[in-house]
């Protein structure tokens, strides 16, 4: 007689990985474990099963000591040793109503042997419970979920196209109808009064590859709740819905602004990227994205000897470069699509003079990272997710009056914070007086959220106007000066305000990265021709 097992006995398998052991097994790592295990001498076998999945343990002749095998999908590779275990006369079965039989104490002692009529007869049983084939299912239903999946696999992470056979040129119908709450009331998930409700509704089928309907079925049922399994399917849907309804959106080419800050080079996730374009009714061209000033990772700092000399050497390559995409003369694609712009952590001053390059004769598309967005929801930190802003947003404010003669002008852009005038340069601000005529855009609470939705941008952009126009025009200034505290977003909109002709020069400035609050130091001088160093007046043409 063999001894019992009275606990679940689970064995620390050093060589499964967290996903095998979170999610059980499928048929060929059941068999391999198996193979094993009998390889170890431990030839005798006991199955734990209920209507749709098995959990075996394995034992040496003696009986001594039991070890966990594992529990998932009884498939055929794992089959054929269970039954050339049962002819042996070395395989004991215990049958259980427990959904989790990791759960389950194994009852050795009062189990009886199965021979392989017993194996047929509840491989009959799982294969009705778990409808592999299409069931009871109408055909009006199929033709419901297959539309609403568009063939392709539900289940997350997957997308398999099921009218595709894994062998190279095989077509077909190679989808399965899974049911969430299982057609059976002893099936996985299922329910005595709705199972038979459910059986031939829509909404409470899946449709999936072979390998991921075993998955929720028979290797890991556990794992995959009703709940979890109706939220995986509302996903789909809203993908495909996504997808095919993008096929209306107009193209618009992709344009990242790759940069860095201080050495923390920021990753761009396509996918998502795309998610937020569609959200924004736009569908990427045929083309990959196209990376604009990627500067070396080693230069993040604006005021560094070395940073605006090797920057303009790479911009000197990239100009002509962004000049032919801005005409659509880059790619084997439509003339003349907009552009959507992706514009990562940069220093200020690029940021200004990317927005300078692009200008505003194109249609620009831009995306703001907000980085206080949760990541993995759809569009991720890239989607506009906040409400249009009010008519009176944004405002416009003479802090000093110009007086005669004088063509020097600040431009102040105060959306994420509000700089103490103190904390400015002297050439902008000193002994409590402004040194030019100087003119804020604001808002009464700036903050990193500031800017939350297209139309922010659009707002930003009037507000800009009128204050451009107050000091080019009323106040004659050759020079502005430009202290910039805002979204990455709204710095480009800002250059894309500059005039290639009959502009000011402008001066840009930036906090110094240097221990607790850095002066405000010039990084570079852009003119209707050049960008010029400040300190060192290297040089590089925008045309």
């Amino acid at each position: 007689m063999l001894p019992a097992v009275t606990t679940p006995i689970l064995l620390a398998r050093t060589d499964a990985t967290p996903a095998e052991i979170e999610h059980g097994l499928r048929d060929h790592e059941l068999a391999a474990e198996l193979r094993r295990h009998h390889a170890q001498g431990r030839a005798r076998w006991h199955v734990i099963a209920n209507a749709f999945a098995v959990r075996i343990l394995a034992a040496d002749q003696a009986g001594a000591s039991w070890f966990e095998v594992g529990a998932g999908d009884l498939g055929d590779e794992s089959l054929d040793q269970i039954k050339v275990a049962a002819m042996a006369k070395q395989l004991t079965w215990e049958d259980v109503q427990a959904a989790d039989l990791t759960q389950v104490s194994a009852d050795v002692m009062n189990s009886q042997m199965a021979s392989p009529a017993k194996l047929k007869e509840w491989l009959r049983r799982r294969d009705k419970v778990t409808k592999i084939g299409r069931g009871d299912i109408t055909r009006p239903t199929m033709d419901e979920v297959v539309s609403l999946a568009a063939w392709r696999c539900q289940f997350e992470g997957c997308g398999a196209n099921l009218r595709t056979h894994l062998r190279p040129g095989t077509r077909g119908n190679f989808a399965y109808f899974a049911h969430i709450v299982a057609s059976s009331p002893d099936g996985p998930r299922g329910d005595k009064v709705r199972s038979p409700l459910l059986c031939d509704d829509p909404s409470n089928i899946l449709l999936l590859c072979d390998k991921c309907h075993r998955l929720i079925d028979r290797v890991a049922p556990n794992q995959y709740s009703e709940h979890r399994l109706l939220d995986m399917r509302q996903r789909s849907m809203a993908n495909v819905e996504h997808c095919l309804d993008s096929l209306r959106y107009p193209l618009a080419r992709v344009l990242v602004l790759a940069g860095n800050i201080q050495g923390q080079s920021a990753g761009f996730d396509e996918r998502v990227a795309e998610e937020a374009m569609w959200l924004q009714h736009l569908r990427r061209d045929n083309n990959r994205p196209e990376f604009f000033a990627n500067h070396g990772g080693h230069l993040g700092d604006p005021h560094s000897t070395a940073y605006w000399p090797s920057f303009f050497g790479l911009l000197r390559a990239e100009i002509p470069r962004l000049q032919a995409t801005l005409n659509g003369t880059a790619h084997d694609s439509p003339q003349g699509l907009p552009i959507a712009l992706f514009p990562a952590p940069h220093s200020t001053s690029v940021l200004v003079l990317t927005g300078r390059l692009l200008g505003e004769a194109r249609s620009i598309y831009l995306f703001q990272f907000h980085r206080d967005q949760v990541a993995g929801t759809y569009g991720g930190q890239w989607a506009w997710r906040g409400d249009p802003p009010s008519a009176d947003k944004y405002h416009v404010k003479v802090l000093h009056q110009p007086e005669a003669g004088r063509h020097e002008a600040t431009l102040l852009v105060y959306l994420t914070n509000t700089i103490p005038a103190s904390e400015l340069p002297p050439d902008i601000h000193e002994n409590g007086k402004w040194k030019h005529p100087t003119i804020v855009v604001t808002v009464d609470q700036p903050s990193r959220q500031v800017i939350g939705h297209p139309e922010d941008l659009q707002q930003f952009g009037l507000a800009l106007d009128s204050a451009l126009r107050t000091v080019q025009d009323e106040w004659r200034a050759l020079t502005v000066n430009l202290v910039v505290i805002a979204p990455i977003t709204a710095c480009v909109r800002l250059g894309q305000k500059m005039q290639a002709r009959c502009q000011p020069d402008f001066v840009l400035y930036e906090r110094a990265a240097t221990a607790g609050r850095g002066s405000f130091l010039p990084t570079v001088r852009i003119t209707s021709q050049h960008v010029v160093h400040v300190e060192t007046a290297a040089s590089c043409p925008l045309n």
